[in-house]
């Protein structure tokens, strides 16, 4: 089987891939591969693009986040519902729209800004220190390069300023704050019945009638879902790394490999002075570095010259020294700096001139050839597998699709044909836990033609495709298989509705009585809006209640779930109002006021936005 892999992946078709792409990327770089797919943005705001590689990556973070919510929830319906498109698309818009007003209003963001919330990002750090490696494995995975992602958290940044300075901005009449301070302090005494379904059991009498009707009309409730069988070919990667032949070349370049990536972990800590303001900054630099040199203190210098608000205060400290944080010729310079202390010629940059001081140098330690030979040796098979692996997936692709029989896909690969259990929509077991798996089970050239289905990438990497074994589609279940399960529905209701007449009559009682003498009723308790000691939705129906007139009450009823309860109010009294609940209170109704602020300041932006969107977008 392994061996046919080798002899596959470098046949004819593998190498004709393999030139189209070397060609494409000779020539026109790796643009060329992505261009072909699409040369124009799908959505247009006020004349500024909005690319479909933007779309695709937002669509992505929903679909992953609902399976993080939803677990086997999820199901492929929803997540590749049009719905979550339409939502992305909503999203990108007004994003949009509000970027384009923040830079409308100057809003402006310093480099420095931008370097220090990349070096507090979580995702960027490891070991509580910014981890380089991280930062570019994530946003290569998101499809930025260092300068895009920076473009992109500069405006995101911008954007929370103009978010802040309008909410911030807002405020409430005190009148206002000491109202909602005074019905936040408010106490009440109440009392409360409680009336469970339950108790109401032995009265319920369900009959065959009862359960025709709740089955017919709740009929949705007992679904078979629909379901298939699948025979499928399996494909892993990790089967071709044990055959990989490694040779001493081989080992060669990767322990090179090693030593570069390791000695580019050396950590370097720098501080600056920038001179960006003035005639002359070379001139201003120069000056500044002969004062160093005779003595005068890099730190002192800083706080008197530098132009860079964010780390003059700071002695010019900048933290470490990491590509793509900085511009090529800062970090090149920062890299020249060998001994602790040293500082640079005057580096000129788009943002100034820039002093540049080595601060930390932590070298990083190489591990001789022969401590990690069998590291390097498990890494060269696995890059080898995984090189050889990516044209096998196409060349099963071009089996499957010239085959009828699955049986003939197994025998091109040597391998197996595997029969799957019973599979549904929201399946997530077996080798159904891919949903990738489950949709391509489903999909029209397997369930509807027959087909061999396209090569599927599993969760785990490796490559399947399928045929249909045996389908069933969705039924309702007959009523004998779900009768017990409808007779427990309907008596719960039936209790209820019991529960709920017996609470009623109470309460015309009550009403007409004025007064609360049962002792079936609870002790009366003064509660606040924070009471922990009787159900919360019970607490918060109190407060919803009218104040009761002089020597009297007021009684209502709800219900929650199979258990209803009718409330009384015997009395309200104000509580005092703290200077803490004053305050926050009224942080509240700022924050609210400021938050409807900036909402009807964006639907003005929006009502007079030119929005485009094309193709499927608009759909």
């Amino acid at each position: 089987m392994l061996q046919f892999f080798r002899n596959a992946a470098k046949g004819v078709t593998g190498k004709v891939i393999v030139a189209v792409i070397v060609v494409a990327f000779a020539f026109f770089g790796a643009e060329s591969i992505v261009g072909i797919v699409n040369n124009s943005d799908p959505i247009e705001v006020n004349g500024e693009g909005i690319s479909d590689v933007q779309v695709q990556r937002l669509v992505q973070e929903r679909q992953q986040q609902l399976i993080q919510q939803l677990g086997e929830n999820a199901t492929p319906e929803l997540l590749n519902s049009s719905f979550i498109r339409q939502s992305v698309v909503n999203a990108l818009v007004n994003e949009e729209i509000q970027r384009q007003a923040s830079v409308n209003l100057d809003l402006a963001v310093s480099e420095e800004e931008v370097n220090q919330n990349i070096l507090t990002i979580g995702a960027f750090q490891s070991n509580g220190r910014f981890d380089e490696e991280a930062f570019r494995r994530y946003i290569a995975i998101n499809g930025f390069t260092p300068t895009t992602f920076r473009t992109q958290l500069s405006s995101q940044i911008r954007l929370e300023q103009m978010q802040a300075g309008l909410v911030r901005s807002a405020f409430e009449l005190e009148r206002d704050v000491e109202r909602s301070a005074a019905l936040e302090s408010q106490r009440r005494e109440v009392t409360y019945r409680r009336y469970n379904a339950e108790d109401f059991l032995d009265q319920v009498d369900v009959t065959e009638q009862d359960i025709q009707t709740y089955y017919e009309a709740n009929s949705d409730q007992f679904l078979n879902p629909e379901q298939v069988q699948v025979r499928y070919v399996v494909l892993n990667q990790s089967d071709l790394i044990p055959d990989m032949v490694v040779t001493e070349s081989d080992i060669e370049s990767e322990y090179n490999r090693y030593v570069a990536e390791t000695e580019a972990e050396t950590l370097r800590e720098v501080s600056h002075i920038l001179f960006a303001e003035g005639d002359d900054p070379m001139a201003a630099a120069e000056a500044a570095q002969a004062r160093l040199d005779a003595g005068e203190s890099f730190a002192d210098l800083a706080e008197e010259l530098s132009d860079d608000p964010g780390s003059s205060l700071d002695g010019g400290y900048l933290g470490e020294l990491s590509e793509g944080l900085y511009v090529d010729e800062f970090f090149e310079a920062g890299q020249q700096l060998q001994t602790v202390g040293d500082v640079s010629d005057p580096v000129q940059t788009e943002f100034g001139v820039h002093l540049i001081r080595l601060e930390t140098l932590e070298q990083a330690d190489v591990e001789p050839l022969e401590s990690v030979r069998d590291a390097l040796e498990q890494a060269v098979r696995e890059r080898k597998a995984r090189e050889e692996f990516g044209l096998l997936e196409t060349e099963m692709a071009d089996i499957a699709f010239q085959s009828d029989r699955i049986d003939e896909v197994a025998e091109t690969f040597n391998t197996a044909v595997q029969t799957s259990d019973w599979i549904n929509r929201n399946s997530t077991s077996g080798i159904a836990a891919s949903a990738s798996f489950v949709t391509a089970a489903f999909s029209e050239p397997v369930v509807d033609n027959d087909l061999i289905s396209d090569v599927v990438r599993l969760e785990n990497g490796g490559l399947a495709v399928m045929q249909l074994e045996a389908y069933e589609p969705e039924q309702v279940q007959p009523l004998d298989a779900v009768r017990d399960r409808i007779v427990d529905i309907v008596t719960n209701e039936q209790a209820t509705e019991l529960a709920e007449q017996a609470a009623t009559d109470d309460l015309e009682q009550v009403r007409s009585e004025g007064v609360v003498a049962d002792e079936r009723w609870a002790s009366s308790t003064v509660i606040d809006r924070d009471n922990s000691e009787l159900p919360s939705n019970l607490v918060q129906f109190s407060f919803e209640l009218p104040r009761p007139a002089a020597d009297g009450l007021t009684v209502e009823r709800f219900t929650a779930g199979e258990t209803v309860y009718l409330v009384a109010v015997l009395s309200v009294t104000e509580g005092e109002v703290s200077e803490d609940v004053r305050q926050s209170v009224g942080d509240y109704l700022a924050q609210r006021t400021g938050q409807a602020d900036y909402q009807s300041f964006f639907n003005a932006l929006r009502t007079s936005a030119d929005v485009r969107i094309s193709g499927a977008l608009s759909q």
